[in-house]
């Protein structure tokens, strides 16, 4: 399953958990210490992997649309643009193996533990540096581009997109996932829910759509993620994951279910976008 290899360092995944929401933060604490637990975490993670519905479904749309649009044979050199711990990144190496894959973050603490993470998981072909991709860049050019729930953290992201064109070499492609704002709920326990890290609450589409377009982009994809059937999933796991990890841990199979049928479906609305676009030449 995506992300079965982080089972090596459940504690990573944890820490994710706590970024995500303050409530669960306490529920991190109570089971990290707990061998136990511990063990049964990696255990878990190995069959399901990552276990958080956001994550399965941005990367279900993500190989998806890579997998079945981009031309893999001109892809060279990769730029995951805001790589996190390397979940995507990973992906990237092996569905091209023959490229170099460079991975881009922010946070200093993810960094190195992508870097070492890489090395224990034989991926040498992945470079992970530090760098605020909402300025200057290098002159590296990439086939590819991967900027996956990124640009609603960045004020100047028409900044970010004018570099992602420059970093392009001809046709190259950029891949884009971000949330749509006005999100409606199905339970109102998550009416409230919020990223306090998130500039924007997102981008609505058909003027991400335009704006990529001015930048001299062809719009080649446009997916609504996230709609019924992935809103369902969503919401599901987060209501039971404020009541009980070991709980959300049970109906999680269940979602995952949810989540691929979500795929399959042209939503015609949904919370997120993904969006594939590539440089005329």
């Amino acid at each position: 399953m995506i992300g079965s290899e982080y089972s090596r360092h459940p504690e990573i995944l944890l820490d994710s958990f706590k970024e995500m929401k303050h409530e669960y933060g306490r529920k991190v604490k109570k089971t990290s210490n707990k061998s136990l637990i511990f063990l049964l975490q990696k255990i878990y993670i190995q069959i399901f992997g990552i276990p958080e519905v956001g994550f399965l479904i941005r990367s279900l749309y993500f190989k998806k649309i890579i997998s079945e649009k981009v031309n893999k044979e001109r892809v060279k050199n990769v730029l995951d643009a805001g790589s996190g711990i390397g979940t995507y990144s990973f992906w990237l190496c092996k569905m091209f193996p023959k490229a170099g894959i460079v991975g881009e973050e922010i946070d200093k603490n993810k960094i190195n533990f992508s870097k070492k993470f890489a090395e224990e998981l034989g991926f040498s072909e992945i470079d992970f540096y530090y760098r605020d991709i909402s300025r200057e860049y290098d002159k590296q050019k990439y086939d590819l581009i991967v900027n996956i729930d990124v640009l609603e953290h960045i004020k100047d992201y028409r900044k970010v997109l004018k570099n992602f064109y420059g970093q392009l070499a001809n046709k190259g492609y950029l891949y884009i996932h971000t949330p749509q704002p006005n999100q409606e709920r199905i339970f109102s326990q998550l009416k409230k829910w919020h990223h306090e890290d998130h500039v924007r609450e997102g981008f609505v589409v058909r003027q991400l759509i335009k704006e990529l377009v001015d930048f001299k982009f062809k719009i080649i994809v446009v997916r609504h993620t996230f709609g019924f059937f992935g809103k369902l999933a969503w919401e599901i796991n987060h209501i039971l994951l404020e009541k009980s990890f070991i709980l959300a841990g049970l109906f999680y199979p269940f979602l995952i279910v949810l989540s691929q049928v979500d795929t399959m479906i042209n939503n015609k609305k949904g919370l997120g976008v993904a969006i594939l676009a590539q440089k005329r030449a």
